[in-house]
């Protein structure tokens, strides 16, 4: 499981040592009226790209993604979604993939969306034939029974990204299904220790704002802890692949 954070714009250098890669804003790639934007336009350059959508509360339209783009020469851009709607999310990813310049480098990455299993089986299907990537998997959404039974189906392959936007449970960091796996997520910056609170319902993070040292040494220790279980979750794949039995 690779690890990627929201990290607090006032203490970037400090913490994207300890991401294996970024996870960039599209809104934030067009604003430079915030604390630490120069220092985020400048160490978010190869970003797996956000359409932005839960922070605003709506996707950025694929015009402005193009903008943020150009600034941040991302490795993927996450195509605009809508919550539930298979159709619009589709054909706002063949938008993007209109859209993209020629010889441009990054990839289209898309939100499985839709109103039941079957739909967002098809919208998955659908994204790893079109060769999508990567193919991401939202928080608000039943995404643990979606991505059980596409395992169990055996629609899971080794040579694909999936991402998983936000983090539900502790648990989803050590998933042992086959594919390259991805999540990002802004708990270790929340101010208590994760093993001490449940994940969900514990507000969001004051992006622009200062740490205090004390917070600051809660979510290394945090980052720390979120390795252990994404290793974990390594070994499990590993004794999969062989044909052993997993632990979970």
């Amino acid at each position: 499981m690779l690890l990627s954070f929201e990290i607090p714009t006032k203490h970037l250098a400090e913490f994207i040592p300890l991401e294996d890669f970024q996870f960039g804003l599209a809104h934030l790639f067009l604003k430079k009226d915030y604390p630490g934007w120069e220092e985020y336009h400048k160490m978010y350059q190869g970003c797996l790209l956000d359409n932005s959508m839960y922070e605003l509360g709506y996707p950025l339209p694929i015009e402005e993604l193009m903008k943020a783009a150009a600034l941040a020469k991302p490795r993927a851009i996450i195509a605009p979604d809508w919550m539930d709607e298979y159709g619009k999310t589709m054909e706002a990813a063949y938008e993007l993939w209109r859209a993209k310049p020629q010889g441009a480098s990054w990839s289209i990455g898309v939100v499985v969306q839709g109103k039941n299993y079957e739909e967002r089986r098809k919208f998955f299907l659908m994204a790893r034939t079109n060769k999508w990537s990567p193919i991401c998997f939202p928080f608000r959404s039943p995404r643990e029974e979606t991505m059980k039974l596409l395992a169990r189906a055996g629609e899971f392959h080794t040579n694909h990204w999936y991402h998983m936007l936000g983090l539900r449970d502790w648990i989803e960091l050590s998933i042992p299904y086959p594919g390259l796996w991805s999540i990002d997520t802004s708990k270790p910056f929340k101010g208590y220790k994760i093993t001490e609170q449940p994940c969900r319902g514990q507000g969001g993070i004051k992006m622009h704002d200062e740490m205090s040292f004390t917070a600051r040494r809660v979510a290394g220790w945090n980052i720390a802890f979120m390795r252990q279980l994404a290793q974990y979750g390594e070994r499990q794949r590993f004794y999969n692949m062989k044909g052993h039995k997993s632990c979970r």
